[in-house]
């Protein structure tokens, strides 16, 4: 196993990781106003500081691995359901954010919106889970 795929799947570890601690915070902001705000800013803080960061190593080390014969097979669709889960957390990200500023300048029509991209988003654990299972398969066929 080379450093850099060591790297790529620390990273990974530590997406997933925030994005269950999130969950975990999006689901503590349902108990009133006033907690929906305190968990927006608190989502934001760890896409800005954690999530974020570690996408960019995940896409940086998975870009030096990548090969020509990465293109074809299951890995392929590796690539493909990884891509997609970087795009969903990506819209989540961005809903974030918007939702956050929403919640601050009282905008419901602007917070309805930041609603349906969260929604979208949550393809990403369909996605995640894919790309890995399909990462683990292949790790154990050679």
């Amino acid at each position: 196993m080379t450093l850099v795929l060591v790297i790529h799947l620390l990273a990974v570890g530590v997406w997933i990781g925030v994005v269950g601690a999130e969950w975990v915070i999006e689901r503590d902001g349902t108990a009133s106003p006033e907690a929906n705000l305190r968990a927006a800013s608190m989502h934001a803080v760890t896409d800005l500081w954690i999530e974020l960061p570690a996408l960019l190593v995940i896409l940086g080390t998975g870009l030096l691995m990548l090969q020509e014969r990465h293109f074809e097979g299951l890995f392929l669709y590796k690539l493909i359901f990884a891509m997609l889960a970087i795009l969903f957390n990506l819209i989540c990200v961005y809903a974030v954010f918007k939702r956050k500023k929403c919640l601050q300048t009282d905008d419901a029509k602007g917070l309805a919106r930041a609603s349906r991209y969260m929604l979208i988003s949550t393809g990403v654990i369909p996605s995640f889970v894919l790309a890995f299972g399909l990462g683990i398969y292949m790790s154990g066929t050679g």
